[in-house]
């Protein structure tokens, strides 16, 4: 009896495609399994060349579906490649700090959930914060006057006070 792995091994090797592999995107087409370069687009133009990915492409569409494991093997990738932080690194430096996801995001004049959502891993900071963020990290009186600042809560008073002179010059 084959294993899972063995199987899928197999198909990989073959590249055969089945009726049971329809295409999700076009319909039409049939999937094949095969293995190899993954051109992943990473910002301003650039693309990241990841050798030996396993992916289903269509023969229609050529739609490329990548398993969980290989879009993880993608993400690690571009993650080297950018110098992306982890979310170890973003807590860290804002323990460092002694400040909350939000205040920290405050700190940094960003929206109030910015920092939570890197921290969990949903959305990642661009390659020039994760430089900014290392810079406060070397050099913390730095964020301190970058949280006297108050960046978030200056700016809303700004744009009410903005809002009310444009009102009254309407009215006048």
């Amino acid at each position: 009896m084959k294993t899972a792995d063995a199987i899928r091994d197999c198909h990989f090797e073959n590249m055969k495609a089945t009726k049971e592999t329809k295409c999700p995107c076009c319909g039409k087409g049939s999937l094949r399994a095969l293995k190899r370069e993954f051109v992943a687009n990473i910002g301003d133009g650039q693309k990241l060349r990841i050798p030996d990915i396993e992916m289903e492409v269509c023969d229609k569409c050529g739609q490329e579906i990548l398993s969980l494991e290989s879009a993880r093997a993608v993400d690690a990738a571009i993650a080297v490649h950018t110098e992306r932080l982890t979310k170890k690194d973003l807590r860290a430096i804002r323990e460092q700090f002694g400040v909350d996801q939000t205040e920290m995001s405050e700190a940094l004049g960003l929206g109030a959930k910015t920092f939570h959502r890197w921290e969990k891993g949903s959305q990642y900071p661009s390659r020039s914060m994760g430089y900014y963020l290392r810079l406060l990290r070397e050099f913390p009186e730095s964020f301190e006057w970058l949280r006297s600042r108050q960046w978030t809560r200056s700016n809303g008073k700004k744009g009410r006070r903005v809002a009310t002179l444009l009102r009254s010059k309407v009215r006048h």
